[in-house]
């Protein structure tokens, strides 16, 4: 028989360890884990992506380097037939769908402006941490990593961690992360829409889970000390995820 968590299935591309590394992937989670929505997880190397959902009513990317991305959002229609989500909007509306409270508040004022104003923020975090996935997987997710990291950037990711040396891209960062804190200061409680949580925490909460996944260890505490307002919406979000066990390693508890 059937489990309740089968209904919900996420598609993973998990280290070699079989843990989730993804900032893509980890939002996506902690919004599960917070909805209460039951789900479980369906593993899948790097180069079988497009071989595992072309034959699906999934509908693909414009993007001949990555028609499919990871994560996919599968689940059980009220007609039992099977559905599949791969944008971020529609996986949203699906799990608001499945379970409206607590919403993850993505049309918020605050939301919207958090995305529009401070998206570009996290940019040079990322461009630190990219580089450096295929330490975390397998041989064969790594190659094809590399491989279509390769065809995107017309580099190799040896290159791309060449020009991105840390202590510019930090440098680049904390006037953007300042402003962030600074931002985040303007309401009461913690999180970017005051006392209660939601996808855009969730996000920014995700960057640097992702950092400290890939090991970039070094990152993920240089960009929680750059502000005051930042480490408290890091630590928030991670008391909305203490039964997660599938992220619990992600979180470091700072007293």
């Amino acid at each position: 028989m059937a489990s309740e968590s089968d209904n919900v299935v996420i598609f993973d591309t998990p280290s070699r360890d079989g843990e989730t590394w993804s900032h893509h992937v980890l939002r996506i989670l902690f919004s599960l884990h917070y909805k209460g929505i039951p789900y479980s997880i369906e593993g899948i190397e790097y180069p079988d992506i497009v071989s595992t959902f072309e034959p699906t009513t999934l509908e693909p990317k414009d993007d001949p380097i990555e028609p499919y991305e990871i994560p996919v959002l599968k689940f059980q229609t009220s007609t039992g037939t099977p559905e599949y989500r791969m944008s971020t909007l529609g996986i949203i509306q699906a799990l608001e769908d499945m379970k409206p409270e607590p919403s993850l508040l993505y049309t918020s004022p605050r939301s919207v402006e958090y995305r529009s104003r401070f998206g570009p923020a996290f940019a040079p975090i990322l461009q630190l941490v990219v580089g450096h996935v295929p330490n975390v997987l397998s041989e064969r997710s790594a190659e094809a990593f590399a491989q279509k990291r390769k065809n995107r950037w017309g580099k190799s990711v040896e290159q791309w961690i060449a020009e991105h040396p840390t202590r510019e891209g930090l440098a680049v960062a904390d006037p953007l992360i300042k402003e962030f804190g600074d931002w985040l200061e303007l309401t009461p409680g913690p999180f970017v829409n005051g006392d209660q949580p939601g996808y855009a925490d969730f996000t920014f909460a995700s960057f640097l889970a992702f950092a400290k996944a890939i090991g970039r260890t070094d990152v993920f505490e240089t960009v929680l000390g750059m502000h005051p307002a930042v480490e408290r919406l890091y630590d928030a979000v991670r008391l909305t995820q203490l039964e997660n066990v599938r992220c619990q390693g992600l979180f470091e508890i700072r007293e």
